[in-house]
């Protein structure tokens, strides 16, 4: 059901020197921030893992102690931090009047109720909205992750609901994802599917432009976007649609679309974000290219 899933009892023998088969190996990558973004690959074709002397497959141990202290620096980090640091960033954002993603995501954490189902697409608000959510029981995550399949969330969100309609399900998407999906507005009112979208508008196809941003010297192509207003697209289609531009909206936004619920009541929420981007998904995606030419071996 998700790209993401919840470690069960049989996995737990890893943590007492016995490897299971469903270990992952982890990559991990460093923000400018100190951060720290992990990405699981499962084991190849589902084979167990090679077992390692007393099962520690690399690197030395480290305490739940030490997790617990990493965690709770990573989670102060991330109360502090704002908006994305790089030159970039800081130039396009400079003239926006939108939202920065970071501390709508933590409005959103806030106030999404205990027993939720949260749908997150691929896309650059998306993949660093996946840090600021925790969850309490299974099957709460359902994330496009690895797969790369754009315009997931929302009509994941609405099978999520077909499938545990007593649980408040809200999806997260980008603008551009959210286009692809957008046929979907039309089946929630009819078969009163209750489902919350919240849509992050700030322009443009955000993971790609991140990519010509850190790869082609800035040279944009087919990454921008020019958006009419999803909210009263929304409305059109029998929805509440709701457009936010101020910080203190989020939380009463996202919670008012979660009671609506109840009564079968779809809504979504726009929130106009700054330009401003995270760092990718996957930082070994591309790689800078190389200059075969002599002729363009001067060119950025």
């Amino acid at each position: 059901m998700s790209a993401f899933t919840t470690p069960t009892p049989r996995d737990s023998g890893a943590a007492e020197g016995r490897v299971a088969p469903t270990t992952t190996r982890a990559e991990a990558s460093a923000s400018p921030h100190g951060c720290h973004h992990v990405t699981c690959r499962p084991s190849a074709a589902g084979r167990p893992a090679r077992r390692h002397p007393g099962g520690v497959r690399r690197g030395p141990r480290r305490s739940l102690a030490t997790v617990a202290a990493e965690k709770a620096s990573w989670a102060r980090e991330k109360e502090t931090w704002d908006y994305e640091t790089d030159s970039w960033s800081l130039a396009a954002a400079a003239g926006s009047s939108g939202l920065h993603p970071r501390p709508v995501l933590r409005e959103i954490a806030a106030a999404l109720p205990e027993d939720v189902v949260v749908a997150t697409d691929i896309g650059n608000i998306c993949q660093i909205a996946n840090a600021y959510l925790s969850f309490d029981r299974p099957r709460s995550m359902l994330g496009a992750m690895m797969f790369g399949n754009c315009g997931y969330a929302f009509p994941t969100a609405v099978g999520a609901k077909f499938a545990a309609p007593e649980r408040p399900v809200v999806a997260l998407v980008g603008d551009g994802a959210f286009g692809i999906s957008l046929n979907e507005l039309l089946t929630c009112p009819r078969e009163r599917v209750g489902v919350t979208v919240v849509v992050f508008n700030n322009g443009q196809w955000g993971a790609e432009k991140k990519n010509h941003v850190d790869f082609y010297s800035e040279r944009f192509i087919g990454v921008d976007l020019v958006n009419p207003s999803f909210a009263a697209i929304a409305q059109a289609f029998g929805w509440r649609g709701v457009r936010v531009d101020r910080l203190g909206d989020v939380g009463p936004a996202l919670r008012a679309g979660v009671e609506a619920q109840r009564d079968g009541i779809p809504t979504l929420i726009e929130v106009l974000c700054t330009p401003g981007l995270g760092g990718p998904f996957r930082r070994d995606a591309l790689q800078t290219p190389v200059r075969h030419l002599a002729g363009y071996r001067s060119r950025p």
